[in-house]
């Protein structure tokens, strides 16, 4: 802490989505740096996107790099 009272105020929510179905929440303002409220493990849907209406596969194909990336590495489920 500064000791400095701080009279702004935090107006927004930011959702940010990570590979695995990892979601964090941050609360954040003007000029003042953001605070996480909270992170989140989704679990998997086995219908896949669509809710199984796209035989599993999503709207659009991967890049040649990102595929040939997590075929070599994995989805980096950790990274976040």
């Amino acid at each position: 802490a500064t000791g400095k009272w701080r009279t702004d105020y935090r107006e927004g929510l930011t959702i940010g989505l990570a590979p695995g179905g990892i979601a964090k929440v941050w609360i954040m303002g003007p000029c003042l740096d953001p605070i996480e409220v909270t992170r989140v493990q989704g679990k998997a849907v086995k219908k896949g996107p669509d809710g199984g209406l796209s035989g599993g596969q999503y709207a659009l194909p991967l890049k040649p790099a990102s595929k040939a990336y997590i075929e070599k590495y994995g989805i980096p489920y950790g990274s976040w």
